[in-house]
């Protein structure tokens, strides 16, 4: 079962900079997925602009993408700070990050040229109007999510 991990934005932060592949990130708040006691995802929200923030995620599993953690996951940005979009960015090397976002719901907005030399980066947006994973409550729930805070 998947446990949705609040209230530690630093060590997720860290956990997820590390895997991505960064320093650290800025201004930010994150949320975890843990499963048998491990942190097996992390999404960073950072660079809050006007109605669009941006959200970085690493994962070492895919057991984390059931659908009650993706309503988590997307409710946060579109419901609790009212985000009218998201934005990510992943290198367009990065097969399984490309996969991910598409199925997810983004879509392709475009390309910061060599931003991950020698290749591009991928811009993915998605609406808060296109968001799938926030429409009803009916998802037909596989697993379940418990919510812990550290």
């Amino acid at each position: 079962m998947n446990t949705i991990v609040l209230g530690a934005d630093e060590y997720l932060k860290s956990w997820a900079a590390k895997r991505i592949g960064i320093d650290k990130f800025g201004p930010s708040t994150a949320i975890g997925v843990q499963n048998d006691g491990e942190i097996i995802c992390a999404a960073v929200y950072h660079d809050w602009r006007e109605g669009q923030i941006e959200a970085s995620i690493a994962a070492t599993s895919r057991r984390w993408a059931c659908r009650s953690v993706l309503h988590v996951l997307f409710a946060y940005p579109f419901d609790q700070i009212g985000a009218n979009r998201i934005l990510v960015q992943c290198s367009e090397a990065n097969d399984k990050a490309m996969k991910m976002n598409k199925q997810l719901g983004f879509t392709q907005e475009g390309r910061l040229r060599q931003l991950y030399p020698p290749h591009d980066a991928v811009l993915w947006g998605m609406l808060r109007s296109e968001c799938k994973w926030l429409k009803g409550n009916d998802y037909g729930q596989k697993s379940a999510v418990t919510t812990t805070s550290a």
